[in-house]
């Protein structure tokens, strides 16, 4: 039995977090123009959104997280990046398509997810 809190809703709302994560990346990049690769802008966002984590986290929960949890929620993350690098350098995502293919992934997990 899992944990209180993981259920059917919990994991539905962290995979629209992480599915959001992709969509903004995405959308910033094309409005940007900034002829990156794909991997490139992962790991720039990575930095990016581990550094407003640890930012703004304590600010926005009020000390209602420890120190460690917000770094929990960071390493969460960078973690779904750095998966998909991997999944890019092992050919089953393609290069400048990936997190378009992560997106509808995502999209069609959260339709058949069932706990």
């Amino acid at each position: 039995m899992p944990p209180s809190g993981f259920s059917q809703p919990a994991i539905n709302g962290l995979l629209t977090f992480v599915r959001s994560v992709y969509e903004n990346a995405l959308k910033q990049e094309k409005e940007r123009r900034t002829g990156l690769s794909e991997e490139q802008r992962l790991l720039e966002n990575i930095v990016y959104l581990e550094g407003l984590v640890k930012a703004s986290a304590p600010l926005a929960l009020d000390g209602t997280v420890s120190r460690e949890g917000i770094e929990g929620l960071a390493t969460f993350v960078s973690t779904n990046y750095r998966d998909l690098i991997a999944e890019i350098h092992q050919g089953k995502k393609q290069e400048g398509l990936a997190m378009q293919a992560e997106i509808e992934h995502i999209g069609s997990y959260l339709e058949k997810f069932k706990i």
